[in-house]
């Protein structure tokens, strides 16, 4: 192993893993143009940090779905099997009816990580 100046060892401590990105978006306002009310987030911040060891929020994004305009919540995580993808998209089933849409966005795919200690 090798110190680094900051102070990272590199060597055995690199640790290779493969899993799954996934990518969601949740939308900030319904579909009549109302913001969601705080028990929607409050249902949504619970299921997602039981559902996720850890995910990162990139923040707000605009887009353009159906000839609408939207905003939403951009998460990004990353799983390590098909099986916790699968759970992903069972939330996102439940998400559906409490934000009233008739669907939401999943994507995933394969990626090689490393954890550098």
């Amino acid at each position: 192993m090798i110190p680094t100046k900051t102070g990272c060892v590199q060597g055995d401590a690199l640790r290779k893993k493969t899993g799954f990105k996934v990518t969601m978006f949740f939308p900030l306002y319904n579909n009549e143009g109302n913001v969601y009310g705080e028990e929607v987030w409050k249902w949504w911040r619970e299921r997602l940090t039981v559902l996720l060891q850890g995910f990162t929020e990139m923040g707000v994004v605009n887009g353009w779905w159906l000839g609408h305009s939207d905003q939403n919540r951009w998460i990004v995580a990353v799983v390590r099997t098909e099986k916790e993808v699968g759970h992903i998209r069972d939330f996102l089933r439940l998400a559906c009816a409490k934000f009233e849409q008739k669907a939401m966005y999943l994507d995933y795919h394969s990626v090689r990580f490393e954890e550098v200690t």
